[in-house]
């Protein structure tokens, strides 16, 4: 069942909606940024998505550990990372690191509410409580406010977990990564998960901060920003924005139209130009 393709589906997880988180500054822009390959970057606040978008420019450095001498090995330090990340909890995925140092984080996935065993996985609602009725939930509720590494609730110190939605598998045309957004009563540093993507809201911050890597297992993706844009989660049209394969519509049915449409709702909502265009056979990463 986890190889079938999944209906394309705007799905948020259903408490995102109503989280309070960061409601200043969602009010006073429309944002997103955008990737043009692999990469999409979105915030989730309130009733808007802060999204970032960056493009995989076929900068693929794999680690082959077989092999003697290889000219681009994957480093020691980030090889260790991803193993002992993987040690702690078979769901990590990787490690999303901007270059300028601005996010270092970790992301795990839940491809549903049963684990790898088939056994139900415990998981919270908002307000702490364990979840009893895991099949209306999705993949995606389960690491929003556990803490990956712990399995706890953890809603206001680390503030659940990043993870990358349950429809995605590595190969998709669009990864779709969430992370929260914490107003600075919650976090006055402003370091928790993607707030340090505020930075991005401002043009003059672009240039420093314009490109990132996925360390995943035995292979390194490389991104570059494309744009920085504002959606509303209410708006079922802007939601188009959080889909894992972009040839395709919502009942998985070919959709030659559809990538135009994309690119159109990127340019209405984006913040400023970054001057990258995203071209049709670019892999995507969108963080939320």
């Amino acid at each position: 069942m986890m190889n079938e393709k999944r209906k394309q589906e705007t799905y948020i997880p259903r408490h995102l909606k109503k989280e309070t988180i960061n409601v200043e500054e969602t009010k006073k822009h429309n944002r997103r940024i955008k990737v043009r390959k692999l990469l999409c970057i979105p915030l989730i606040v309130l009733s808007a998505f802060a999204i970032l978008s960056f493009s995989n420019k076929g900068t693929l450095e794999t680690y082959h550990p077989e092999a003697e001498e290889s000219p681009d090995p994957m480093p020691a330090e980030y090889r260790n990372i991803w193993l002992e990340n993987k040690t702690i909890n078979l769901d990590y995925i990787g490690q999303i690191i901007f270059d300028s140092g601005l996010i270092d984080l970790p992301f795990v996935q839940a491809e549903d509410v049963y684990d790898h065993d088939g056994n139900a996985y415990v998981f919270y609602t908002p307000e702490g409580n364990t979840v009893t009725d895991v099949d209306e939930y999705t993949g995606n509720d389960v690491y929003i406010w556990k803490n990956w590494k712990t399995g706890e609730y953890d809603r206001y110190e680390e503030g659940g977990s990043v993870f990358m939605d349950y429809r995605n598998s590595l190969d998709d045309q669009n990864l779709i990564i969430y992370g929260h957004h914490f107003a600075r009563d919650f976090d006055p540093s402003g370091v928790k998960q993607f707030t340090p993507l505020d930075l991005l809201l401002k043009e003059e911050n672009y240039t420093g901060n314009s490109s990132l890597k996925l360390i995943l297992n035995n292979e390194i993706r490389t991104y570059e920003i494309c744009a920085v844009t504002m959606i509303d989660v209410k708006d079922d049209e802007q939601l188009q924005i959080a889909r894992t394969d972009l040839d395709f519509d919502l009942t998985v049915e070919y959709d030659p139209g559809f990538f135009q449409n994309y690119l159109d709702l990127i340019g209405r909502q984006s913040v400023y130009d970054t001057g990258k265009q995203i071209q049709e056979n670019d892999r995507l990463l969108t963080l939320i």
